[in-house]
């Protein structure tokens, strides 16, 4: 049974949850400012302080509340009609809610959380601070920054764009970039299987602990700051600080490998989960309305993987040549209508993955960026290069 938090009209939806109730975000487009508060009531409001009316939808049902736009688009052919319009919004969630969050295209700012979290975007910057517990970050295309101030466990992946990752202690960390650097500044625990892989960019790690790096590399080079042994030739080389009893295994294709000790001030431009937030304020710029687009191409299905390839290891530049030719295939040609209230499913957590579908990805998001293809023509490309692996971005289109 479904229960709708309130009524379509008034300036925001308020509804109290019970302890262990999770809240689970899906938003097509819009920006989007969160917070955890010591309160038991979550709360959704528009940035730009006008009534939610029928935009937004908050329903409760089976321990899970459930928050979408109401953005919703009639499909016919390669053209996209809108129906509704889709909001910039800030919510206010329990600190100790676990949250998951995924948006198609827009860009989050979120703090304050204390529980286990998911955080997914396919077009946006997203800026994470938390309190704790185990943290599920991606990102298609934007930069992704996230700050914790307790200990907690990380499994991040960005596609494109730049990964940042500050906290003062990790029990387990894994983190991926497909084309972007990734920057780790913290300590880390010993006795964890810590992992770190880059296609194309760097990876520098800021860390006062005794660690043991085992870096491998085709075309970068790989360095220490302070003192350290280092073994090894330059493609694997090995380096140690103090005992070496934090193993970090890392691995690029074409980046460079750093290694530092932290800084002992803490960066005052990440983001803080203490810090108070703003009040809603009006957006900059109205949010432009969905526009029929011009034909795209038709959507090639994904290549099939070659047998043996290993999910664990970065493509070298061969392999990411060769998937990034797409197989033949048609497009949808039937009218359909798409609503965001179609993601019915569990967000399954997923492991860290970089195979040979990222060249295609790659060139998904690039097409994006050039206007080639609109929002939903590459969201339903990209869960096509998914359907043979993991439930990244299922459920959007």
């Amino acid at each position: 049974m479904t229960h709708t938090s309130a009524a379509n009209a008034g300036t925001s939806r308020e509804l109290s949850l019970e302890p262990g109730t999770s809240v689970d975000i899906l938003l097509t487009s819009g920006s989007l400012v969160l917070r955890g508060t010591a309160d038991d009531r979550v709360i959704v409001r528009a940035l730009d302080g006008d009534a939610l009316d029928d935009d937004v939808r908050v329903d409760l049902e089976a321990g899970v509340l459930r928050i979408r736009d109401a953005a919703s688009a009639w499909k016919v052919g390669p053209f996209s009609i809108s129906t509704r319009r889709s909001r910039d919004l800030a919510i206010d969630v329990p600190r100790t809610a676990p949250v998951a969050l995924r948006t198609l295209s827009g860009d989050v700012v979120a703090s304050g959380v204390a529980a286990d979290s998911r955080w997914a975007t396919a077009s946006g910057d997203l800026r994470v601070s938390v309190e704790g517990g185990q943290v599920h970050l991606e990102t298609m295309s934007g930069d992704a920054t996230l700050d914790a101030i307790a200990p907690v466990t990380i499994d991040a992946r960005t596609v494109s764009g730049d990964l940042r990752i500050r906290a003062p202690r990790v029990a387990t960390l894994h983190a991926s970039s497909t084309s972007g650097d990734v920057r780790f500044d913290g300590e880390l625990d010993a006795g964890s299987e810590h992992q770190i892989s880059s296609v194309s960019g760097d990876v520098e790690l800021a860390t006062n602990s005794p660690i043991r790096v085992t870096a491998d590399t085709i075309t970068g080079e790989v360095s220490a700051a302070g003192p350290h042994r280092s073994e090894g030739s330059r493609g694997h080389r090995t380096l140690v600080v103090g005992d070496g009893s934090v193993t970090v295994s890392v691995r690029t294709t074409s980046g460079d490998v750093r290694l530092r000790q932290a800084d002992t001030a803490r960066d005052e431009s990440a983001p803080r989960a203490t810090a108070a937030p703003a009040a809603p304020a009006a957006p900059a710029h109205p949010v432009a309305p969905v526009v029929p687009v011009a034909p795209v191409a038709p959507v090639a299905p994904a290549p099939p993987l070659a047998p043996g390839t290993a999910t664990g290891e970065p493509p070298t530049a061969a392999t990411a040549a060769a998937a990034a030719t797409p197989a033949a295939g048609s497009a949808e040609s039937s009218p359909r209508p798409v609503d965001a209230e179609e993601d019915t499913h569990a967000w399954n957590a997923p492991g860290p993955i970089v195979d040979r579908r990222e060249a295609d990805r790659l060139e998904v998001l690039r097409a994006l960026e050039r206007g080639d293809l609109d929002i939903e023509s590459a969201a339903r490309r990209l869960e096509t290069l998914e359907q043979a692996g993991p439930r990244y971005f299922r459920g959007w289109c």
